[in-house]
């Protein structure tokens, strides 16, 4: 076994899609998202699943994600969830994907390869609706489908389109956004010919807080992983009794244990210091490796961190009176219980207060908290 590795449930993930599927229903398509390495999952083996459970199909955003899935033999329709650079554009024909047109140039770039390799590339639109990063702008989108109809080897599939805030609690964009979306279904499907259950919106948020808006088809990714996007969209899935299952552990070795006095530091920087005598294990795993110093999901507005910290700190007294280290993104479990982080993180080790675990030995597994796609791609994914 290595010092660090990520252990992975696959029929946690399994089960999560079925979830999804029972609720939007079976004749609603699922599109499974399985970018940036499923989440930190591992692409190759999370796609087999998925495809073996029924997903209509897979997404990614960069070719590069894509390749190592059909050179792994997994043959279901792969989306691109953005252009491809100019360069990329060959390996997206050549490998079947599904590419993403943002702009004119995307399909006449996939025009022109496509008849180069002398076969038929397909595609999506995609539709700016108000997320503002990519996409054929609403209005635009009728009169770039029909030259798009008219390019040589291309053949348009659908069009889709991204909402900015399906998560948040006021959701203020997903009506308008929508509203821009909607009436383009009947009018592009008959210009390209398409059938209208090829269209989608709805990824991970808009599918569980917004049902009417599912369509034949909804793109998830986050529900996928066992996590919600949001609170908003956890208290949403409770009322479906949507219920999901974590698949992901960031797992490290004990590789060291030390026994230390009163005065003496560890780390760099001397941060910590013990006020007492201390058992201190070094456990493999640091921020090389994708453990950072405050492996938090996201950034938190200042108000709200304000607001949660106070809350946090009321709860926490005690714990903060026994350790004056205490962050609970730096609790660790080994041996079923608790323990903390102290001193800085480094690059490939950091250190833990094992003082009221006396049982803990060399070689004990510590499960981390760890950003799932922070997760170093070099750790071995281990499949239970």
């Amino acid at each position: 076994m290595p010092n660090c590795w990520i252990e992975i449930k696959l029929s946690a993930i399994r089960d999560n899609f079925r979830a999804v599927r029972d609720l939007v229903g079976e004749e609603t398509g699922v599109i499974a998202v399985i970018k940036a390495n499923a989440y930190g999952c591992g692409a190759i083996e999370v796609a087999r699943a998925l495809a073996a459970e029924g997903a209509r199909s897979l997404a990614v955003t960069r070719v590069e994600e894509a390749i190592p899935l059909r050179q792994a033999g997994i043959g279901a329709p792969i989306l691109m969830l953005a252009p491809a650079p100019e360069e990329d554009v060959a390996a997206l024909v050549e490998h079947q994907l599904i590419a993403c047109i943002s702009d004119r140039i995307d399909a006449e770039r996939l025009s022109r390869e496509a008849t180069r390799q002398s076969t038929l590339a397909h595609c999506q639109m995609k539709i700016n609706s108000g997320m503002g990063r990519l996409g054929i702008e609403a209005e635009d989108a009728l009169d770039v489908a029909k030259e798009i109809v008219a390019m040589p080897n291309v053949q348009l599939e659908a069009a889709w389109t991204h909402f900015a805030d399906a998560g948040e609690r006021k959701a203020r964009q997903v009506s308008f956004q929508y509203g821009k979306f909607q009436p383009l279904i009947h009018h592009l499907s008959r210009t390209i010919k398409a059938s209208p259950r090829d269209f989608h919106c709805a990824n991970s948020a808009a599918l569980v807080r917004f049902p009417s808006l599912r369509l034949s088809c909804v793109r998830t990714g986050t529900l996928l992983y066992g996590q919600f996007p949001s609170p908003p969209v956890a208290e949403a899935g409770a009322q479906f009794g949507l219920k999901l299952t974590d698949p992901f552990a960031a797992k490290a070795r004990i590789i060291a244990i030390k026994a230390l006095y009163p005065g003496q530091t560890v780390g760099y920087g001397a941060e910590w210091t013990a006020t007492r005598p201390s058992r201190i294990a070094t456990i493999g795993i640091g921020f090389a490796d994708g453990l950072t110093q405050t492996p938090n999901t996201r950034q938190t507005p200042a108000p709200v961190a304000l607001a949660r910290n106070a809350r946090d700190t009321a709860k926490s007294l005690k714990d903060l009176v026994a350790s004056s280290d205490f962050d609970p993104a730096r609790k660790v479990h080994v041996r079923g219980q608790e323990a903390y982080i102290i001193g800085r993180i480094a690059m490939q080790s950091c250190s833990i207060d094992i003082t009221h675990l006396p049982e803990v030995e060399l070689g004990d597994e510590v499960k981390v908290p760890m950003r799932r796609t922070s997760a170093g791609a070099h750790l071995p994914r281990i499949y239970v």
